[in-house]
């Protein structure tokens, strides 16, 4: 992920001239040899104390994460790096490395002189975070205009320093800080970053603080930049707007960068958590380190889209059944949850079919872009009735991350067993996916459309097969697809795109083919705490729903039609057994 932190960072700033103005710190030897490698600027931090890597912190990223004492400690060695810059005279921007840098922040610091350090925050609400005017009312995270009275909070993963002596003086008592705490406490850099701001309350030295910095205090005329907690240090919170999170960037904006300055993957569920990061970099088409190709056939498909958009809620509001709710109660309380699982039992077996044609077509398969109702959350208040994260200012229908439906981890093995090559939602988008030197980008005159007979006009003949269309009979085996397509004389569509994908695909009639399929699916697809929804309750396996499985297909003579083919069953299977899990 750092060389393709790197890879984004380091051509944008070449083109404005300014390409020997960024460098990678490499905390372990490994990984400094690799960036050298790549012929990346890099520096190693094995002299500026903090992190000692060892054989325990390698592996997995995701495991180092809750590794306290050694996240902690790289938190040391990152304010050491900072002070080593700062101390030479130069302004720093310090980014973690699971961030995409789209475009330059010079205008952004331009905007605000009067700031010591700027950070990004946790902020999920586009709108009320653009408003920066006095005023005490606040939602989630987005506290920081003059005048809040709480529920300020900054994300140090993206963070500029001016080298002044009051970002020095911060940066010193943040080393410190951290230096200080031992062991395995639950005190990480973030943390203690924003304790010594004063956002929240702290013990110690720092207690003073939470009790100074609320109200915010403007510490510039437009009120953009505020005083922390020790009253001298001025800091700047950068809207979301600007350092966008995965939420704002991908569920909110559709994956468009909009005024984007850096994409930081933020609000990325699953575990482990990079897969699902990388599949939101190939979203935004900001994973040149594993470019998508070009020059393969694939097959698209429309996905079962949402219809109106339920009420928030059903009153009166259930009664709590311990820490939340059950799950038949949260279905009466929320009619958008209940909707949602609907539309998502559709799009797993809409999926589930176009992977079967893509695979019985020897295809590449565009994943498809999942309009969802409700987001997920393992805290149910934050989430019901309204079935959008609290204080988000999350769209409803809105685009669903992959990792909220399945897990990606799973997912990967998909394609890491050579079974089917699956490209993100967004690839046909030449906006977002530019084709590299030789290569032609997608256009409309390259897809051609699969229409299904049982939904064409009821009088007259449908239109004749061609270069652009072809009409099929629903329910086709996989054999008899590939047939359908050759005879219609579209086999080297570059794009072929499924109008539908409900109820169209018969099976695979090769036994062999039909285990692989059903292992892809069951195993992959759909295996583990995959096509699961979480959470109606504290108590996870009680609160969680299943996503409804596709019928199996049948093989052989059977899988042959056309015929009419049922996708779903009529009954949710329940995820905790002893709870009911249907109205």
């Amino acid at each position: 992920m750092a060389v393709n932190w790197a890879l984004l960072l380091l051509p944008m700033l070449e083109r404005l001239g300014h390409g020997d103005r960024a460098v990678i710190a490499g905390m372990d030897q490994s990984g400094v040899d690799l960036f050298l490698k790549h012929r990346l600027p890099t520096v190693t931090t094995a002299s500026f104390g903090g992190i000692a890597w060892n054989s325990d912190h390698k592996g997995s990223m995701d495991g180092f994460r809750w590794k306290n004492g050694a996240f902690r400690a790289y938190g040391v060695t990152k304010a050491e790096v900072v002070l080593w810059l700062l101390r030479a005279g130069r302004d720093v921007s310090i980014s973690d490395v699971d961030v995409a840098w789209i475009a330059p922040p010079y205008a952004l610091l331009r905007s605000v002189p009067d700031a010591d350090v700027l950070s990004g925050t946790d902020c999920l609400n586009v709108p009320y975070d653009a408003d920066r005017s006095p005023r005490k009312s606040n939602v989630r995270n987005c506290g920081h205009q003059s005048g809040s009275t709480w529920s300020a909070w900054f994300n140090t993963g993206v963070m500029f320093f001016r080298a002044r002596p009051a970002a020095v003086d911060m940066m010193e008592e943040w080393r410190d800080t951290m230096a200080e705490i031992k062991g395995e406490a639950q005190v990480d850099d973030q943390l203690s970053f924003n304790q010594l701001v004063g956002t929240v309350g702290a013990s110690g030295r720092h207690a003073p603080k939470f009790r100074r910095f609320y109200p915010l205090k403007p510490a510039s005329e437009d009120g953009r930049v505020v005083y922390d907690g020790n009253g001298s240090r001025r800091i700047h919170a950068i809207p979301v707007s600007q350092v966008c999170s995965a939420h704002v960037f991908h569920v909110q904006q559709s994956a468009e960068p909009r005024g984007c300055l850096v994409l930081h993957l933020t609000f990325v569920e699953g575990w482990p958590k990079n897969p699902a990061k990388y599949w939101r970099l190939r979203e935004a088409g900001m994973l040149p380190v594993r470019p998508e190709p070009f020059d393969q056939r694939y097959l698209s498909f429309t996905p079962p889209q949402p219809g109106p958009t339920p009420p928030e809620r059903h009153e009166p509001a259930p009664a709590r059944a311990g820490n939340g709710w059950t799950v038949v109660a949260a279905l009466q309380w929320s009619p958008r949850l209940k909707a949602h699982l609907e539309l998502v039992d559709r799009h797993i077996a809409a999926l589930r079919n176009a992977i079967g044609i893509a695979r019985a077509l020897g295809r590449q398969l565009v994943m498809p872009r999942m309009a969802c109702l409700c987001e997920r959350a393992e805290s149910p208040a934050a989430l019901l009735p309204g079935c959008t994260l609290e204080g988000a200012s999350t769209p409803v229908p809105h685009v669903c991350p992959l990792e909220s439906v399945y897990d990606v981890a799973r997912v990967e093995r998909i394609w890491q067993k050579g079974y089917l090559q699956l490209r993100p939602w967004t690839f046909l988008n030449s906006s977002i996916h530019k084709p590299p030197a030789g290569a032609l980008p997608f256009t409309p005159a390259d897809t051609t459309a699969v229409r299904w007979l049982a939904e064409a006009p009821p009088h007259g003949r449908p239109p004749p097969q061609g270069p652009r269309q072809v009409w099929l009979e629903k329910g086709l085996s996989a054999e008899q697809l590939l047939q359908a397509v050759s005879a219609a004389g579209a086999s080297d569509a570059r794009v072929m795109h499924l109008e539908s994908a409900e109820g169209v695909f018969g099976g695979f009639e090769s036994a062999a083919e039909s285990k692989l399929f059903k292992e892809a699916i069951s195993g992959d697809l759909l295996g583990g705490w995959s096509a699961t929804w979480c959470c109606t309750s504290w108590n996870k396996p009680a609160g969680t729903f299943k996503f409804k499985r596709p019928v199996p297909l049948p093989s052989g003579v059977e899988a042959r039609g056309p015929r009419t083919v049922v996708d779903l069953p009529d009954k949710r299977e329940c995820y905790w057994q002893s709870s009911p899990c249907e109205l």
